[in-house]
This record gives structure tokens, C-alpha cells and sequence, in this order.
């Protein structure tokens, strides 16, 4: 039987997945590694009636493959926009990588999708939607706030801690194999929107 190592990482992208799918990017001698240790804890696992070393193992490996992480993209150098004005006198807007979009938009592509959808703050709640699949979504399907925390915005805007609370707030789904639209064309355009809006400053979510 002959089989690529790298045919045994299919895999279907979803929340189990999100950290292990890392494997990939590993040398082929750690990907065996992994598989012949699995294999061999599962073995015994079965025969024991106590899968807590495969979690174990999972869990040890997932933390490995985070670490290892490159970053896909390097700036040799980052804009200082040091804060300038006091809190309660400045323009805070709200940006989310969650996926966050209202009934009637369209859904973002769960497959990899660099556009943006503009939120509302007086959206009503029952009208929020989610199109993500790369992060648990069950707490944000009950407290949008989780990723995109417009009401605490107003909240503090209400309570006089910010000065204003800018609408709309603005939401991406954060699954961006390719992210070259994303800096040559969605990002900047945020940016140039929240400059002209005045904004001082933002409250991000990510997932």
C-alpha cells in the first residue's frame, strides 16, 4: 500500500480542525511523527477504555503546531498613530473579523473571503447573521457583543467614557487564505473610511 503523507491531512476545515489543519505545514518527518504516535496511543486507548492520552496528545500537538506558526505576512515597518485626545472626547469605532453580517446582505464566503459588510449600530438584534466556520460560533449566535461589541460601544458611550460611538461598524470574516485583496484593496478601504469619518481610534474582535 502506498500512500502520501500529505493525503492523510484532507481534512474538512471546520472547528475540530482549526489548529491540527497546521500540520500541514510541518516537515514530512513530523507529520509521520504524529500519525505513528496517534495511531499507536489510539491502539491502546481502545484496548484500555481511557482516551484521555489521545487528548492528551491532541491538545499537546495543537499547542506545537500554534507555535510554529510564521506569520504569513511581514511589514518592515508600521505607522505610529499615537493617541492624542482624551477618551471621552474621541470618535471610536467597531471592527470585526467574526464573519458578523445583517439578514439581507450577503453571507461572506466561508471558503476565503476578503470583503467587508458595513453594520449599523442600531441594528436590531434579531437580525444579525453569522457566515463563519473556522471558530466555535455558538456564543456569538447569543451575544453578537462576543466579536463585534457595538452595544458595550454604546454603552460607554452612553455613560460619557468615549465621546462618540461611530456607525456603521465594520465586519470581515476572518478566513483569508489569500489575504492580497484584503491589503491592496478592502483594508485601505475601511481605513480611508474611518479617516474621513474622523475616528479616533477603534475596538477590534477576532476570533
Amino acid at each position: 500500500m502506498s500512500v502520501e503523507v500529505r493525503e492523510l491531512l484532507a481534512n474538512p476545515e471546520t472547528i475540530p480542525f482549526s489548529r491540527l489543519k497546521y500540520l500541514a505545514r510541518n516537515p514530512e518527518e513530523d507529520v509521520v511523527k504524529f500519525f505513528n504516535e496517534l495511531f499507536n496511543l489510539a491502539a491502546v486507548a481502545k484496548d484500555e477504555g481511557d482516551w484521555s492520552p489521545v487528548e492528551q496528545f491532541l491538545d499537546r500537538w495543537e499547542d506545537l503546531l500554534v507555535l510554529r506558526l510564521e506569520p504569513p505576512i511581514r511589514y518592515k515597518k508600521a505607522p505610529w498613530a499615537p493617541f492624542t485626545k482624551p477618551l471621552s472626547e474621541a470618535r471610536i469605532a467597531v471592527l470585526s473579523t467574526g464573519g458578523i453580517h445583517v439578514e439581507g446582505q450577503p453571507p461572506f464566503d466561508v471558503t476565503g473571503d476578503w470583503s467587508f459588510r458595513e453594520i449599523p449600530l442600531d441594528t436590531p438584534a434579531d437580525r444579525f447573521r453569522v457566515a463563519h466556520t473556522h471558530y466555535d460560533t455558538t456564543g456569538v449566535a447569543e451575544d453578537v457583543d462576543a466579536v463585534l461589541a457595538i452595544h458595550r460601544l454604546l454603552e460607554l458611550e452612553a455613560e460619557g467614557v468615549i465621546g462618540e460611538a461611530q456607525s456603521p461598524a465594520y465586519s470581515f470574516m476572518g478566513y483569508i487564505p489569500d489575504p492580497s485583496g484584503l491589503i491592496e484593496a478592502t483594508a485601505p478601504e475601511v481605513g480611508e473610511r474611518l479617516k474621513e469619518a474622523k475616528v479616533d481610534g477603534a475596538v477590534i474582535g477576532t476570533t
